[in-house]
């Protein structure tokens, strides 16, 4: 298995950041809303690190930065246990399941 660059996680996070953002939208509990807002929250603040590193750099393997992207783990296994309760549409679950699995990948 090949480690993943920091540009790829970049990418990564961007893509699942924009599924969470349309899960948020189709979800009719509160308790799912905090959950994808919490996670939502946490990958904008990592890639707001990422951010800042040196285009030049993008090369280089990626570890998480924030502390706190450790802690969402629990909740990223939720999202994949119970995406079919929480994706309404079909193409937001089709594209957010392998993604949950990338990102549990990428942050542990």
């Amino acid at each position: 298995m090949t480690s993943t660059t920091i540009l790829e996680a970049t990418e990564k996070l961007d893509q699942f950041i924009h599924v969470l953002d349309d899960l948020y939208w189709e979800s009719s509990q509160m308790e799912h809303k905090d959950i994808l807002h919490n996670l939502a929250r946490n990958l904008t603040d990592e890639l707001i690190e990422l951010h800042k590193v040196s285009i030049q750099d993008g090369h280089f393997k990626y570890e998480p930065i924030s502390e706190q992207l450790r802690t969402i783990s629990p909740q990223l296994a939720w999202l994949g246990d119970n995406l079919s309760m929480v994706a309404r549409r079909t193409r937001t679950f089709s594209d957010a399941q392998p993604m949950v699995r990338e990102i549990q990948m990428l942050i542990n």
